[in-house]
C-alpha cells in the first residue's frame, strides 16, 4: 500500500513490561518516575457481545452498576471513599468489552487496592441503584429521539446493516424495550461470566514499583484453580433477504434531514490500519476534507459532515455522515455518493494526502502524553493483539502512502457509492418525494421502540 513519499523516522514510545499470567490475564506495566497520576485500567473481554437475546444493554448496565456499591459500601459511600483519596473510578460497557479505570496520585494507590478489590470480588449490584440506572438509560434514550438524533443514527445503521438478530445488530446500551425487561439478577450473572473470561488485560502507567504492583495485581486477578474461559466471538454475518436499500426513520415535522452512508468493512486485523486511518482524515476527518469541502464550502449544504469507521473483532462499518435542511437532504446525499464515487475511482489528490498527514501528524504528538492516554492505549495495544513497533512506524507509514495505495485502500474498505446502505432521519412525508431517486425505501416510525424494523 506503500510508494513514494519523504519517508519519517520511526519515533520512540516508551518502554513498557508485558506479562502473561495463567488464566489468561496480560499485563502492561509502563513506570513514569515522577508522573503526578497513576491510572489502572482493566479490560474485560465479552461486553455486548454476551448479552441475552432481547436483554441489550445488559452488559452496559452492569458496568455502570460495578461503581454503585460494594458489599462493604453503597454508592454514595463508595464514591466518597474514591474521591477521599483524590482519585477518580470510571466504568464503561462496549460491543466487545467492559472496562474499569482508576486514576489518582501513584502515593494513594496503597490505600485504593482494597478499593479495587472489593469492586471486582464483592460489587453490591442494589436493586434500587439498578432500577435508577436503568431508567436513566431508558429516559436517555427517549431524549435523544425527541431532541437532537445525530446519536441515534448508528445504532439505526448497525440493525439495518447487521440485522437486530446478530449481536452486532442490537446497540450496545440497549433500547427501551430491552432494557425494560433485564432483571436485576442478570447484573451478578454477567460481571461473574466477565470476571472469569480468558484474556483479562490490565494496563498500569504511573509513578510505581513494578515488582509491588505485579504481586497486587496476581493477588487481585488470580483465583486458585480458576478454569479459563473462552472468550466471546460474533458469528458469522448469515445471509439476509433482498431488502431495500434505505431505511427512513419518520420524525414528522422534523425541520432537518439526519443522514449515514455506509456499508459493512474490515475488522481489527487490517493490516494497513495506519493507512487507512489516513484515507478517512483525506476523505472526511479533517474540516476542509473532501467530502467537507463538497458539501460545506461548494455546495452551501450543510455545516459539517463527516466519514468514519470502526475496527472490532467481526467486521466494521465504513461510513459518511451529515445533516441538513429537509429540502436539501436528497442533495446532500447525492453529493456524499458522488465524492466517494470520484475517490473510488480516482482517488485521492495527493494535496489533500498531504493536508491529511499534517493533520494526523500534528495530532498524533498529543496521543502519548497524559498517563490515562498511555494506559488507553496499552489496553488498545493488548486488546488488539498488536507489536508496539506498529505505532512506532506510525509517522513513516503516513508519509509512505501514495495516492493509488489510498485508492486501493479505500476500495477494500469502504463499499462503492452503489453497494452502500442508506438511513436517514426526518420528516417522510416531506423526504420521501426527493429520494425516490436514490433506491427503494423502507419507513419506519421514530416513535417506535428500538432501532429499526428488521429481525435478521
Amino acid at each position: 500500500m506503500t510508494g513514494s513519499g519523504s519517508l519519517g523516522s520511526a519515533r520512540r514510545l516508551p518502554d513498557f513490561t508485558r506479562l502473561s499470567l495463567s488464566g489468561g490475564c496480560e499485563l502492561a506495566l509502563l513506570p513514569r518516575p515522577g508522573s503526578p497520576v497513576m491510572t489502572l485500567t482493566l479490560i474485560w473481554q465479552g461486553g455486548a457481545l454476551t448479552d441475552p437475546s432481547g436483554l441489550g444493554g445488559a452488559a452496559s448496565l452492569t458496568a455502570e452498576l460495578l461503581a454503585k456499591g460494594t458489599e462493604a459500601s453503597d454508592a454514595l459511600q463508595l464514591a466518597s471513599r474514591i474521591e477521599s483519596l483524590g482519585a477518580q473510578c470510571d466504568t464503561w460497557g462496549t460491543r466487545e468489552t467492559l472496562g474499569l479505570t482508576f486514576a489518582g496520585p501513584g502515593r494513594v494507590f496503597d490505600r485504593l487496592w482494597p478499593i479495587v478489590r472489593e469492586m471486582l470480588w464483592t460489587p453490591r449490584f442494589d436493586r434500587r441503584e439498578f432500577v435508577k440506572t436503568r431508567m436513566r438509560a431508558i429516559e436517555s434514550i427517549q431524549a435523544a429521539k425527541d431532541g437532537d438524533p445525530r446519536s441515534l443514527l448508528p445504532p439505526y445503521a448497525d440493525g439495518w446493516i447487521y440485522g437486530t438478530a446478530h449481536p452486532f445488530g442490537h446497540p450496545v446500551m440497549g433500547d427501551e424495550t430491552s432494557l425494560g425487561a433485564i432483571p436485576a439478577s442478570l447484573m451478578r450473572a454477567t460481571w461473574m461470566r466477565h470476571r472469569a473470561c480468558a484474556r483479562t488485560l490490565v494496563s498500569v502507567v504511573g509513578d510505581f514499583d513494578p515488582l509491588k504492583v505485579e504481586e497486587e495485581l496476581r493477588a487481585l486477578l488470580l483465583t486458585p484453580g480458576g478454569a479459563e474461559r473462552s472468550v466471546p466471538h460474533a458469528p458469522a454475518l448469515a445471509a439476509t433477504a433482498a431488502r431495500p436499500r434505505g431505511l427512513l426513520i419518520d420524525r414528522p415535522g422534523a425541520s432537518q434531514g439526519y443522514f449515514w452512508i455506509g456499508g459493512i468493512g474490515v475488522d481489527r486485523s487490517y493490516a494497513d490500519w495506519v493507512e487507512l486511518e489516513l484515507v478517512h482524515a483525506a476523505l472526511g476527518g479533517r474540516f476542509n476534507s473532501l467530502i467537507n469541502r463538497r458539501l460545506r464550502v461548494e455546495r452551501g449544504l450543510t455545516y459539517g459532515a463527516h466519514s468514519g469507521y470502526s475496527l472490532p473483532g467481526f467486521p466494521g462499518l465504513s461510513y459518511l455522515t451529515s445533516y441538513t435542511p429537509t429540502e436539501t437532504t436528497a442533495a446532500a446525499i447525492e453529493a456524499s455518493l458522488e465524492v466517494l464515487g470520484e475517490a473510488h475511482e480516482k482517488g485521492f489528490p495527493m494535496a489533500d494526502l498531504e493536508a491529511a498527514r499534517r493533520f494526523l501528524k500534528g495530532q498524533e504528538v498529543f496521543r502519548y502524553e497524559t498517563s490515562g492516554q498511555l494506559a488507553a492505549w496499552l489496553g488498545t495495544l493488548l486488546l488488539q493483539g498488536r507489536d508496539v513497533g506498529e505505532w512506532e512506524r506510525y509517522p513513516e507509514r503516513l508519509d509512505a502512502l501514495s495516492p493509488d495505495g489510498a485508492r486501493q485502500i479505500l476500495n477494500e474498505t469502504f463499499p462503492a457509492p452503489e453497494a452502500c446502505r442508506l438511513v436517514v432521519i426526518g420528516d417522510a412525508e416531506r423526504l420521501l418525494p426527493h429520494l425516490g431517486g436514490l433506491g427503494e425505501w423502507t419507513r419506519h416510525p421514530m416513535a417506535a421502540a428500538g432501532f429499526g424494523p428488521w429481525l435478521g
